[in-house]
């Protein structure tokens, strides 16, 4: 059966979203998003010597505040109704979380992410980190 397990607080829209979603069908389909990419972290959290640009969370803010307009707007899906089955419902999640990723990180490359503008401070390329951004089924 399709599980979504989250830890939300005052969200009973996002539940009842993800009850519906649920009501599609059983799936045992797992997708892992995310980077292998080892300086993705230090962007998220950012360091002692560099602030937290996050590339990850956001896309889980934005997943958890209204999930039908984030899996329609982050893939080709129109309407949840086009989604077939439960299955290809977690691949749309996973996907619609890939691309929402690689946006966050997209729109902070023409930006200095160092606290300096020295050589020693030089701005992060995160062409790696966008690259690495993906879904795999588990």
């Amino acid at each position: 059966m399709t599980d979504f397990d989250l830890d939300l607080d005052g969200t009973i829209n996002l539940q009842e979203e993800l009850d519906d979603l649920e009501d599609m069908g059983a799936s045992d389909r797992v997708e892992v998003v995310g980077s292998d990419v080892e300086y993705g972290v230090y962007l998220e959290f950012g360091t002692e010597d560099m602030p937290p640009y996050p590339w990850f969370r956001p896309a889980i803010r934005e997943f958890k505040a209204n999930s039908s307009d984030f899996i329609t707007d982050n893939t080709d899906y129109n309407t949840l109704e086009q989604i077939p089955n439960a299955d290809a419902l977690v691949t749309a999640i996973a996907n619609a979380l890939v691309n929402q990723m690689t946006n966050n990180v997209s729109a902070g490359e023409s930006v200095d992410r160092s606290p300096g503008t020295t050589p020693d401070h030089p701005q992060i390329d995160t062409g790696t980190l966008k690259a690495s951004i993906s879904a795999e089924r588990d």
